[in-house]
């Protein structure tokens, strides 16, 4: 069998076409999936952005809430001061408060002895005027006579002194139940129970 030359030809031409629409077939399809591997890549890297720009945000927005932490905790402890020193306070106003009380309790008790004494005196004063009154009847009803006996006179000065020792041993007694309640009061003994004589 013999081959002629245009068969050769034809079947090397037909090789060769053959070869040519392959390997432009197979650039064609490289090509498409080189382009798709491409967008895909850019995809990526377009992704890659907008997490990168989404880490970045998330960042600032940490250190915006850590520096709102660290004010925030600087106020709390600002205001654990201050409620630390109402406390205080506070403490303080209850106790002057107490002595105060204690004062006032004082200050009615003494209030109600010299209410009390006020209310012995006008008593005695009282008698007083009743004695005097019986001193000045007698002296009326013995007016009249010119001599009075000496009995009766001696009766008449011995009521009179009585008397006049009895506003004597009552002033000096206001006068120390004052200077006790004086002292007592200057040199804060106030909150102790005052017992009077």
């Amino acid at each position: 069998m013999s081959l002629e030359v245009e068969t050769i030809v034809a079947v090397s031409v037909m090789m060769a076409v053959f070869s040519a629409v392959a390997a432009v077939g197979t650039s064609i399809v490289l090509g498409a999936g080189f382009e798709r591997l491409r967008s895909g890549f850019e995809v990526v890297k377009k992704q890659t952005g907008f997490f990168s720009d989404a880490l970045h945000k998330l960042e600032e927005k940490v250190e915006e809430v850590d520096s709102q932490t660290s004010s925030f905790t600087q106020s709390i402890t600002l205001m654990e001061s201050k409620v630390n020193n109402v406390g205080e306070q506070a403490n303080a106003f209850s106790e002057n408060m107490q002595k105060l009380e204690r004062k006032v309790d004082v200050v009615d008790k003494q209030a109600g002895f010299f209410g009390d004494a006020i209310h012995r005196l006008e008593e005695k004063v009282e008698k007083t005027s009743k004695h005097e009154e019986v001193i000045a009847e007698r002296l009326e009803q013995n007016a009249d006579a010119e001599v009075i006996s000496v009995g009766k006179t001696e009766a008449l000065v011995s009521q009179a002194e009585e008397l006049l020792g009895q506003m004597g041993v009552l002033a000096n007694k206001m006068s120390t139940d004052k200077t006790q309640t004086e002292f007592l009061i200057q040199y804060g003994q106030g909150d102790q129970d005052i017992r009077y004589n």
